[in-house]
């Protein structure tokens, strides 16, 4: 084998160059000795080559001075890129080609291929040289194929100067292609967010520790964001964790790691889920640069990051010998409702249950939790408390329980209350949180969503801290029941004992009135049955309050012409108005106006009395709020889930409603006014939703208010 080619040899040979020096002889020679074109492929790391070492470029320019054409193909990326730029002005024509790992070169003549056997050399230390006519050739092919296949310099360059890389996701196979993408990822990158087990760390210490430093050497130079990294911290690996911290990275222990390791950044994600036993390399790695795959693994890394134990503590605590518990994350609902059970058999003195909701104790006894209860209630006296929040069928389930396990204490909350995770706790040393994922399930097993459980002293003695909490809420909330119970029979008793003497006195005051002549003694008893009147309303508002809340509200209901009771009602308004203004010489009263949206009749079924009971108290309210402007009544047909419905709306252009009250508008005691107690309106709720109908109220863009309400038709005509 000889050392270099001899220039003047015309016989065809083949052979391999070995020594730095004469592999820049031999591929400085073919430049000068071509005279028609010469071909070159090189891998992401050569360019620099053409540039830094002048024979070599030196040999460009006298080939191109003489009008020796020139096309190169390289991989051109963030870390070449400006090599790439003065290459261009170099050669006739540069091309881009992504994963490009071949390196030759090919005059008309002459073929050649550096053998670099290390990424990291400048200069090849061994090339392969020949002149016979079959292997340019097949050279030849090779290059055109791969020019065909790539793409001009000029895009590729203004993508990356632009930042509009083409979107790719693939699986790397090629020992060089993994090593080339996790080095692209770190110099690309201005801050990395890695999780990997201890493997992974020593991958990266062993192969690519020097391109962390310059991660944080830009990092201090707030050029950048650093490196955040997540694992399992054991004591074999804290020599390695102190070495990462000590260069400035931020590490934190998690016990649960999904089977994956990954890193990823704003630019790129690269990920495997091999175990790099002792930092060996990996052999297949996922690679992507689409948003999509970014941010799914940003955000299993920030979720991860949050829930993360400083590495300074966590080292602290094994050097220290220091026996503390962890969370374990239950994933499988399976599991963790086993984990659940066998609590609760392992229970010798006390269990509290906090249940989500009132369905998941009915899933539970479904599953036959309650002999399970009874057991550790009767073979080892176990305390048992739980707490239900309060459904449509608690009472049932509370009965059932009760039967079943004689020695329980249930409590219930208001459902308001629901906390969306179910809590156990036994003994005050286990401690498991279920969360409440789809409530409308009829498994447990399909209810439930991840868990936690934990022998934390600290994680017990908090959730324990939330159950009594709750319990003692659930004792004031039975208390409140009770006295809500009581004021309720207290107001019903009230307003019927009200209402016993009121009749009398006014049937009386208006006898006595008629046969008074005496006008001061008649304008005294006017007083007299003006307030008996204004008792009247008030016991029948107490009395219809009371039966709204029972469920005990009767309608009367008839057939009639609903728009035409309301122009009635409106007609009836307008009169008092002009009354009311001519007795107070005013020349302009407020006029109440009905719009029927082009509806002339309408059959419906309502409780006459009820529903001009609703309208009235509306439209008191809005004359109350107005001044001078007009009302508006409007009238209106719609289709809602394939029901007809009449939309009622009393539009006015008050002050409108106070934005402090507007969300509990229909609630009881409700207002701002100084007029009325602030129960019309959640009768008017009441009444409107025993006819099948909803009440809503909303303020106008402009000015003022609309009240409005909505009733089935079930029967209609001449439309």
């Amino acid at each position: 084998m000889k050392s270099k080619v001899n220039s003047n040899v015309k016989n065809p040979i083949t052979q391999v160059i070995f020594g730095k020096q004469n592999v820049i002889d031999t591929e400085t020679g073919i430049f000068y000795r071509a005279r028609k074109r010469i071909d070159t492929c090189m891998s992401y790391t050569r360019p620099s080559l053409a540039l830094s070492l002048k024979p070599i470029k030196s040999a460009f320019l006298d080939a191109k001075w003489r009008g020796v054409k020139l096309r190169y193909i390289t991989e051109i990326t963030h870390n070449n890129f400006e090599y790439c730029k003065v290459l261009s002005g170099l050669v006739h024509e540069l091309r881009h080609l992504d994963g490009i790992k071949s390196n030759f070169m090919i005059s008309e003549e002459e073929y050649i291929a550096p053998l670099v056997q290390d990424r990291r050399e400048v200069v090849a230390s061994e090339l392969v040289y020949s002149n016979m006519t079959q292997i340019v050739e097949h050279g030849q092919q090779i290059f055109d194929t791969l020019w065909s296949k790539s793409i001009p310099a000029e895009e590729r360059l203004r993508q990356i100067q632009d930042g509009n890389i083409p979107l790719e996701t693939k699986i790397l196979d090629n020992k060089d292609e993994i090593i080339k993408q996790i080095i692209h990822l770190f110099e690309i990158s201005p801050g990395l967010s890695v999780a990997s087990n201890y493997g992974g760390m020593q991958l990266i210490y062993n192969n690519f520790f020097e391109l962390c430093k310059k991660i944080l050497e830009r990092q201090r130079r707030v050029e950048g964001e650093g490196i955040r990294w997540i694992m399992r911290i054991e004591k074999e690996s804290i020599n390695l964790v102190k070495k990462f911290l000590d260069l400035g990275v931020e590490i934190r222990h998690v016990k649960n790691l999904a089977p994956i390791n990954f890193a990823v950044s704003n630019h790129g994600l690269i990920a495997t889920v091999e175990e790099m036993d002792n930092g060996q390399m990996v052999q297949n790695l996922l690679t992507s640069n689409e948003f999509t795959y970014i941010k799914h693994f940003s955000s299993m890394f920030e979720q991860l990051w949050k829930g993360g134990l400083d590495a300074r503590h966590r080292i602290r605590n094994i050097e220290d010998n220091v026996d503390f518990a962890e969370i374990e994350i239950i994933q499988n609902p399976v599991d963790s409702i086993a984990r659940g059970w066998d609590m609760a058999i392992s229970a010798r003195k006390e269990i509290n249950i906090l249940f989500s909701s009132s369905n998941a104790l009915k899933r539970q006894i479904a599953m036959g939790v309650l002999p399970l209860l009874k057991g550790a209630s009767q073979k080892h006296g176990v305390k048992i408390r739980m707490i239900l929040p309060t459904s449509d069928h608690i009472d049932k389930l509370m009965e059932q329980t009760k039967s079943t396990v004689p020695n329980i204490d249930i409590r219930t909350v208001s459902a308001s209350l629901e906390t969306k995770i179910s809590i156990l706790l036994v003994d005050h040393k286990q401690c498991l949180i279920v969360e409440l994922r789809n409530d409308k399930q009829k498994s447990s097993y399909d209810a439930a969503g991840l868990s936690t459980y934990s022998i934390s002293p600290t994680i017990i003695s908090s959730y324990s801290a939330v159950f009594e909490s709750f319990w003692k809420q659930a004792e004031l909330f039975e208390k409140m029941k009770e006295i809500e119970i009581l004021e309720k029979d207290f107001i019903n008793i009230a307003a019927h004992e009200l209402r016993n003497p009121i009749q009398p006195i006014i049937g009386f005051s208006e006898l006595l009135y008629s046969k008074i002549e005496n006008h001061e003694q008649r304008r005294l008893l006017d007083e007299v049955i003006l307030n008996a009147r204004r008792l009247e309303r008030l016991a029948g508002i107490m009395l219809d309050v009371t039966r709204i809340e029972n469920n005990s509200l009767v309608l009367t209901n008839e057939t009639l012409d609903l728009p035409e009771l309301i122009s009635d009602i409106v007609e009836s308004y307008n009169r008092k108005l002009e009354e009311r203004d001519l007795e107070s010489e005013r020349k302009k009263f407020k006029r109440l106006i009905v719009i029927y949206g082009g509806i002339k009749s309408i059959k419906i079924t309502v409780d006459r009395i009820r529903i001009t009971q609703v309208i009235c108290n509306i439209l008191d309210n809005a004359i109350s709020f107005c001044k001078e402007e007009q009302i508006r009544v409007v009238l209106k047909e719609e289709f809602l889930n394939g029901q007809k419905l009449l939309i009622i709306s009393i539009r006015d252009m008050g002050p409108g409603i106070d934005r402090e009250i507007l969300s509990k508008l229909f609630t009881k005691f409700v207002s701002k006014s100084n007029i009325g107690i602030g129960l019309g309106l959640f009768i008017s709720k009441g009444i409107i939703e025993a006819h099948g109908g909803k009440i809503w109220a909303v303020n106008n863009s402009d000015r003022g208010a609309t009240f409005s309400f909505s009733l089935p038709i079930k029967r209609t005509s001449d439309k």
